[in-house]
């Protein structure tokens, strides 16, 4: 074997590579589809920052703008905490206006009066932005996206175009001739002892005009808002649901085999085939006397009965719009929150 080929084997250059590359990118984004070589913006700290939020060409779909025209933003809706992995995806229903299971299931605990409240909170669709964004004090990075919940910035920067003056022309910030640079100030904030950042001022700065040429670097944020088909997500959202119920039937059918043997053990006559069928109505006597057993037996039934109907599918009626709790969405880093996952699972693997 020659040496040059024995080096190649043994090498971790490739290997070392391809995790460099692929940590640095982090998990799948489940509400994104993001191209290759994206970069995000993120805050880092409280201090102020200077960013240039840059037009796309509008894709399908956007809300605020048709398609083909130029627009800054692309609003989406997203659920949070679904399935197994407890991980977000794009509300079909806020985001495109068609059918959503999350929000039918949703609209479903609403009306039951047994429900968790705080669980039907937590199921709110919330509203975020993406923007194309180029920060002046690291523009080699060069266009980034920067993903947002709306209550965090665009409800300030609503406010801000919304109350101001005709000759302010803050509505011109995104353009590429005439357009201004945001200096956002950052507030630092806290919530279940984590921090994360929000931005509590805005100034308008004028800039320098941009190069038509810039609009070949944006990202067209229509195309990166992911729809998962109503049937993927449904079975996503029932991944956590089928694993809970799985687990309370094996204690319910432990529970409900100790009682038997029970019974069995008191009466040889009870039929230990099906404890929930009906006793033989021909001997009316003998049906009195098992009057108490019969009434057992009734209450598995209707117990049964109720665990059957909690597997069913869920109502596909069209529910009520829900507002959205801007204080339920508190940001996270959905790759840092994945990682710890992926550790507690390797951990019980181990186990």
């Amino acid at each position: 074997m020659s040496k040059k080929r024995r080096k190649k084997e043994r090498s971790t250059a490739s290997a070392a590579k391809r995790r460099a590359e692929e940590h640095g990118v982090g998990f799948e984004i489940t509400s994104l589809n993001v191209p290759e070589g994206v970069k995000f913006f993120k805050i880092k700290s409280d201090k102020p920052i200077r960013l240039d939020i840059l037009p796309y060409p509008v894709g399908k779909g956007n809300p605020w703008a048709d398609e083909g025209e130029f627009h800054y933003e692309r609003t989406y809706f997203v659920h949070r905490g679904i399935g197994a992995e407890q991980s977000s995806y794009v509300c079909p229903r806020k985001t495109t206006n068609e059918r959503c299971p999350i929000c039918e299931f949703r609209a479903k605990l609403a009306k039951d009066p047994d429900a968790d409240e705080n669980l039907i909170k937590s199921l709110a669709p919330k509203e975020r932005q993406l923007f194309n964004v180029i920060d002046t004090r690291d523009r080699e990075k060069g266009v980034q996206i920067w993903d947002i919940a709306w209550w965090l910035f665009g409800k300030a920067l609503d406010a801000r175009i919304r109350n101001a003056d005709e000759d302010d022309d803050y509505d011109h910030f995104a353009d590429l001739e005439g357009g201004s640079t945001l200096k956002l100030g950052v507030e630092e904030k806290y919530f279940d002892k984590r921090a994360f950042y929000a931005i509590d001022s805005i100034d308008f700065k004028r800039r320098e005009d941009y190069d038509k040429d810039i609009l070949e670097e944006v990202h067209n944020l229509d195309e990166m808002v992911k729809i998962i088909p109503y049937d993927e997500l449904k079975k996503i959202l029932l991944e956590a649901e089928d694993d809970d119920k799985d687990e309370d039937k094996k204690e319910k059918k432990t529970s409900k085999s100790n009682k038997k043997k029970k019974q069995q053990d008191e009466d040889e006559d009870f039929d230990d085939e099906d404890e929930d069928e009906d006793f033989d109505d021909e001997d009316e006597e003998e049906k009195e006397k098992k009057t108490s057993k019969s009434e057992k037996s009734k209450s598995n039934k209707k117990k049964k009965q109720q665990d059957e109907d909690e597997d069913e599918d869920f109502d596909d009626e069209d529910d009520d719009d829900f507002d959205d709790d801007e204080d339920d969405d508190i940001p996270f880093d959905e790759d840092e929150e994945k990682e710890k996952k992926t550790s507690k699972s390797e951990k019980k693997k181990r186990k």
